[in-house]
């Protein structure tokens, strides 16, 4: 660089400037004044000049040393640079006096018009482009209102037809709410009368309950053994007879004793249909009919404590309800307790005066403290006594992991016995059993089909019966194959291994939204029709359509009381056969609660 003029005192400042700025990205290239101009082809005197500001340089110049500079060092020029470079080039140009420079300034200003001419037509193509695709989509647009407006047309005249049927439906509606005034005051006289009954049987309950006040006085005072406390010489027969020798001069036997109160199950706590009778017995349940038959009649004695377990609706609590009367009738003089594990929860010492203790679906037991410690107490205490326990559940007892090791392992004492899913033909002769009992008139063909679909547990036999009656007598149709096959469509779906509490909540959830009700009102305590209606509607789906007992159901809904499940499915079923509207509600309702179970 030694062979550049300084810059002199006699530059104009925006030379000088512009100058200085040049020799600053120059000396970054690294390269003397004659290798750049040889490796540019440009001339040296004229690189010299532009470099000590005797000479301004074209824009051309200044931009190819920015890029060249910008390559050397391996970043681009910014903006703001390449900015300020351009103003004091413009400026130097404008500011030398120069012909030459003034027509270069122009030319350089020209190219910049040109710049930006090609900017703008470019932009006005863009916006012409636009302007074509703004008229395409205002034409669609139009097209779409016209469609839609005659879309609106059509749904006006179906709007109009449906407020024609809706009106129509109105007018049939008040029909049948005359009709049905008309029933009510009929059945008032009817109520009156039946009041008039209920009065009348409360005064003669009041008259039998002085009378077995008077009976179990008579009892008390009463010093004579027992018939069944006789003392009998081993073979059998009374005392000094000879063996062998009849029983034709032994005494008759005297009318059993009345039974003390709270000596036997509560009214209600047995049901009184479940009896060893009326237990179709099968290879399924053969051994726990046997077991559960020969606990009731030698208590204490056979198989103690007895376990039942198997899957839910396969008739562990029939078996238990029936050794409960079987116990009762043979054994009067003892004091049986049938209880739900749910409902264990007595004050200590309430369940110990039991002889005979019989807890249902132990699975359920309450998962606190004090109920384990209470029932571990209980056991150890009747079992020490010789005393019969009798238990259910639905899996064994190593299984039961709610309750603690120690008391799994006394379960395991006695005789465990597993009821399996009733067999083909045990399911038929239940199926035969029901019919009979419901006076229905089935072919036999058809109770096969509807055993052959419902493999699993015999609440789903019973179901699957009553909803092909009720579908033949709201059809008005004799019951055959087909007429099965119709109405078992969607209705008896495979079934999931097990299904408890939160399917029954999703029976709930499902049975609200399809009445437009409340889950809280539904599980609450309001009499109205409509709400009446859709709670036993959903009673009788968690009754058909769950594994939950009795107890469990009533606990979903608030209740106390397992009558009320018994009640609402019977109404249910009744209204099936009757009203063509519930059975299509409770088709549709489950239909919607398998797909949302899926």
């Amino acid at each position: 660089m030694g062979s550049l003029v300084p810059l002199g005192g006699q530059l104009p400042d925006e030379s000088r400037a512009l100058a200085e700025a040049l020799r600053r990205l120059f000396d970054g290239l690294g390269l003397s004044v004659r290798r750049y101009a040889a490796r540019r082809s440009w001339d040296a005197g004229s690189l010299s000049r532009f470099l000590n500001g005797t000479r301004i340089p074209t824009w051309e110049f200044v931009n190819s040393l920015c890029h060249d500079v910008a390559e050397r060092q391996g970043r681009p020029p910014t903006p703001e640079a390449m900015e300020l470079l351009r103003r004091l080039h413009r400026e130097a140009l404008a500011r030398s006096g120069s012909p030459l420079h003034r027509v270069q300034l122009l030319e350089d200003q020209l190219a910049e018009a040109d710049r930006q001419s090609t900017r703008s037509a470019a932009l006005v193509r863009a916006l012409e482009g636009a302007l074509v695709d703004a008229q395409h989509r205002a034409a669609d647009l139009e097209v779409q209102i016209g469609q839609l407006r005659a879309h609106q047309g059509r749904e006006h005249a179906d709007a109009d037809k449906v407020l024609q049927l809706y009106e129509d439906q109105l007018a049939g509606l008040r029909r049948e709410r005359q009709s049905l005034m008309q029933q009510v005051e009929a059945l008032g006289g009817e109520l009156r009368d039946a009041h008039a009954r209920r009065v009348e049987a409360e005064q003669r309950c009041e008259e039998l309950e002085r009378q077995l006040i008077a009976a179990e006085e008579h009892w008390q005072d009463d010093d004579a053994p027992h018939p069944q406390e006789a003392r009998r010489e081993p073979d059998g027969g009374p005392e000094g007879a000879a063996p062998g020798e009849p029983h034709a001069a032994a005494a008759p036997p005297s009318p059993p004793r009345p039974r003390p109160p709270g000596r036997s199950p509560s009214p209600g706590s047995l049901n009184p249909g479940y009896v060893f009778d009326t237990f179709i017995v099968g290879e399924s349940n053969r051994f726990a009919n046997a077991a559960a038959l020969a606990a009731a009649k030698r208590p204490g004695r056979a198989y103690n404590p007895l376990f039942i377990y198997g899957t839910s609706g396969i008739g562990k609590t029939h078996l238990l309800h029936a050794a409960a009367h079987c116990a009762r009738d043979l054994h009067p003089d003892l004091h049986v307790r049938y209880v739900h594990a749910e409902d264990f929860s007595m004050p200590r010492g309430g369940h110990r005066e039991a002889d005979i203790l019989l807890v249902d679906d132990l699975h359920f037991l309450a998962h606190t403290r004090s109920t384990h410690a209470e029932f571990l107490h209980t056991f150890n205490a009747l079992h020490e006594a010789g005393k019969q326990l009798v238990l259910a559940s639905d899996r064994p007892p190593k299984q039961l992991t709610n309750l603690e090791a120690g008391l799994r392992g006394r379960l395991e004492w006695g005789l465990i016995t597993h009821m399996q899913p009733p067999e083909l033909e045990t399911r038929v002769a239940l199926l035969h059993r029901k019919a009979a009992a419901d006076g229905l008139d089935t072919p036999a063909e058809v109770l096969e089909f509807i055993a052959t679909r419902t493999p699993r547990s015999i609440r789903e036999l019973e179901g699957a019966l009553n909803r092909v009656t009720a579908f033949a007598n709201l059809n008005q149709q004799p019951v055959d194959i087909g007429l099965a096959e119709i109405a078992l469509k969607d209705l008896v779906p495979d079934r999931a291994p097990s299904r408890g509490e939160r399917f029954g909540q999703l029976i709930i959830t499902e049975t609200s939204d399809y009445f437009g009700l409340a889950a809280d009102d539904l599980c609450g305590t309001s009499r109205s029709r409509v709400l009446v209606t859709a709670r036993q509607i959903a009673i009788y789906l968690c009754c058909e359509l769950t594994d939950l007992p009795r107890p469990k159901i009533c606990a979903l809904f608030n209740r106390h009381d397992t009558a009320i499940v018994d009640h609402a499915a019977r109404k249910i079923r009744a209204l099936m056969a009757e009203r063509r509207s519930i059975f299509n509600q409770i088709t549709e309702l489950t239909r919607r609660i398998m797909d949302a179970a899926d």
